[in-house]
């Protein structure tokens, strides 16, 4: 993990890797970085590669995030439990909703076990996450839409 961390690559899941910033300048994502991140737990902007920070936000109940950007409308897939290897999926359809009327950024903290830490035969799996949780903002409010332990 040590290599990872050298080359500033987000850890987070692959399906959202490449979206996810480090954003210093981001009132809210400093807030939710000084709040939740660890050796074992990292926070995110969530950024479309067309580099717009605007998305409307959807979700269902089993819980998925989805994030459509509102540049290109590229889709992103910000929470789902089927690319969680420690997680259940239920073979069913879920209705999938609209979180919000406005367009928001979008922010992640996925967490990890920290056996990888302490045990040498244990490696590190970016998509084993443990714990996540996604928030919407505008300029004037920040709201927690998920809060979900993986496993």
């Amino acid at each position: 993990m040590e290599s990872r961390k050298s080359k500033m690559e987000p850890i987070a899941p692959n399906h959202i890797k490449k979206y996810c910033v480090k954003d210093n300048t981001d009132p809210w994502y400093l807030y939710l970085y000084k709040k939740f991140a660890s050796k074992t737990s990292f926070v995110y902007k969530v950024k479309c590669t067309c580099h717009c920070e605007r998305f409307e936000v959807y979700q269902d109940a089993h819980p998925s995030i989805f994030a459509k950007c509102c540049n290109c409308g590229n889709m992103i897939t910000v929470y789902d439990l089927r690319f969680y290897p420690a997680a259940a999926k239920l073979n069913k359809q879920f209705t999938i909703s609209k979180v919000d009327e406005r367009l928001n950024q979008v922010y992640v903290n996925y967490e990890y076990d920290d056996e990888f830490l302490y045990e040498n035969d244990v490696e590190f799996d970016a998509n084993d996450i443990t714990w996540g949780k996604v928030f919407i903002a505008d300029s004037d409010e920040l709201k927690k839409i998920l809060d979900d332990e993986t496993a």
